[in-house]
């Protein structure tokens, strides 16, 4: 959250916590009631619609984030790759439907150590649905893709479906949602989160993240 930016399923939760002050700096203070300012659609996420146009990634969600993981805190940074466009729409219920695609890499560090993952790709598609309560979201992603737990309740939801914490999958599609303990606002921290949800796991290749950066680690000390 959020998420993403997420990047990859991670991106879909990354691009949550971009939107808010946890992820975002330079935060301007809000126009005075009586004079709302009309926000960009470059500058909101869920987006406004593009009325089934795809349109370029919002250049302010290609942040690196930053989440604790594998007894340290992981960052993610987009890498040399990144072709990502999305369309947004509003279905009759008010949910807001936000469509991704195009190739897309990442890297991957670790704080405590400086293990990296250079130019993992992450150029699954996917759909992210923002209902109209603002209370849940619901991620849609196939593989190529990287997840990362937001909180412990994701993460227990992950395990309880036999997924680490954080995690590379090469093919198959996961679908999972969360759901908040009260209406997310863009301009908020983000609410707890209430449940977790994993709908749909025909996930394939799954890496454990923390492994991967444990072989890295290994094979840079290791080096001549």
């Amino acid at each position: 959250m959020n998420t993403t930016q997420r990047i990859a399923a991670a991106a879909a939760a990354a691009l949550l916590f971009a939107a808010t002050p946890a992820g975002a700096t330079n935060h301007e203070p809000a126009p005075p009631a009586e004079q709302p300012a009309e926000q960009p659609a470059e500058a909101q996420w869920p987006p406004a619609s593009t009325h089934g146009k795809f349109v370029p990634f919002p250049e302010e969600f290609q942040q690196p984030m930053t989440f604790p993981a594998c007894d340290s805190e992981v960052t993610l940074t987009p890498g040399d790759v990144d072709e990502r466009e999305y369309r947004a729409l509003v279905d009759a219920e008010g949910d807001t439907v936000v469509q991704f695609h195009g190739a897309a890499t990442v890297d991957i560090t670790r704080a405590s150590d400086g293990a990296m993952l250079d130019e993992v790709d992450a150029s699954g598609g996917g759909v992210d649905i923002f209902s109209a309560d603002g209370k849940s979201i619901t991620f849609d992603w196939a593989g190529p893709a990287v997840v990362v737990a937001l909180d412990e309740v994701e993460a227990q939801e992950f395990a309880e479906a036999g997924l680490p914490q954080a995690f590379l999958y090469l093919s198959g599609e996961l679908t999972e949602t969360v759901t908040f303990e009260s209406e997310f606002q863009p301009d908020q921290e983000v609410p707890p989160v209430a449940s977790s949800e994993i709908t749909d796991n025909s996930t394939e290749y799954v890496f454990n993240l923390c492994n991967l950066l444990d072989q890295a680690a290994a094979e840079e000390t290791s080096a001549p």
